[in-house]
């Protein structure tokens, strides 16, 4: 309850008493009016939500990429099911994983029997995804693409892209069973296992175009393609036997390279001690394969 003159309100708490009525008066400040915050009240409030919307942004953050590297892992594991079934089908082949080059970013095009068609950095809709070997068995055209990638198409800032995934290049780049590049049947994948063995990777925005992530021989210590470093500073890769993985890059260089502007193509890596070109080469064989 509020009095509006002090005497008032002594009067008023006397007479409550005597009926034996307890009640809690308020006298007013000197204005007559109810107290303010000050100004530097005021200023300790907003920098405690400053503090506290500094901690919690974060964890916002965190959990969002968390969720998305999730996301992406499910996408990867439903194309290698994909690439399995087309085994199968397939009496033992590996999907083709043909390119055709002619020395620009544009000019590096996967061909029309390959898993997956055209060029991820210049194709404007999905139709080369649409025709590759591998869509019949998941009609789903966001499984090619990871949920943190913001790249769009030639860089132009209208069009996003459609894929941002691409194949091992050791798995059938060259068709020609002939040929002892790479792996051209399951049952050659024996060093390293299939499980061991990575088939998609999440490549770089800067660097994806054709089918395949083109992978130098161990001893060389050179980033031909390159892989995404969307998932706080890591990618999400699939392997020969059917499981996903999220890998974290260890490398400064790494890092390094991937802030650079423009097409990333033959960036060297840490010469003899890189451990992220380290553990990809683990993942691909020796040439010639036997």
């Amino acid at each position: 309850m509020k009095c509006p003159t002090a005497g008032e309100c002594t009067n008023m708490r006397d007479t409550l008493s005597k009926r034996g009525v307890r009640s809690e008066l308020r006298l007013p400040d000197s204005s007559g009016s109810a107290r303010a915050f000050t100004l530097i009240e005021l200023l300790v409030v907003i920098a405690i939500i400053a503090i506290l919307a500094a901690m919690l942004f974060p964890a916002l953050g965190n959990a969002k990429s968390k969720a998305q590297q999730i996301y992406c892992l499910g996408n990867y594991k439903q194309l290698q099911f994909c690439w399995l079934m087309y085994v199968d089908d397939n009496r033992d082949a590996l999907p083709p994983n043909a390119t055709l080059s002619t020395g620009n970013r544009e000019g590096f095009i996967a061909t029309k029997d390959t898993w997956i068609n055209g060029n991820a950095w210049t194709d404007a809709t999905a139709d080369n995804i649409e025709q590759g070997a591998l869509f019949s068995y998941n009609s789903a055209i966001k499984i090619y693409k990871c949920p943190a990638d913001r790249s769009t198409v030639r860089d132009q800032g209208k069009i996003p892209r459609f894929r941002s995934v691409s194949m091992n290049s050791y798995m059938n780049d060259h068709p020609d069973t002939g040929s002892a590049s790479c792996w051209h049947f399951f049952s050659q994948i024996k060093e390293p296992s299939p499980s061991k063995a990575f088939v998609f990777l999440d490549e770089h925005e800067n660097s994806i175009e054709n089918a395949r992530l083109t992978i130098t021989q161990p001893g060389n210590w050179t980033w031909i393609d390159f892989p995404a470093t969307r998932h706080n500073n890591g990618c999400v890769l699939s392997f020969a036997d059917g499981h996903a993985e999220a890998w974290q890059w260890r490398e400064p260089n790494t890092l390094k390279i991937s802030k650079i502007k423009g097409w990333i193509q033959g960036q060297a890596a840490v010469r003899g001690e890189d451990r992220d070109l380290r553990r990809i080469h683990e993942g691909v064989p020796k040439i010639p394969v036997q």
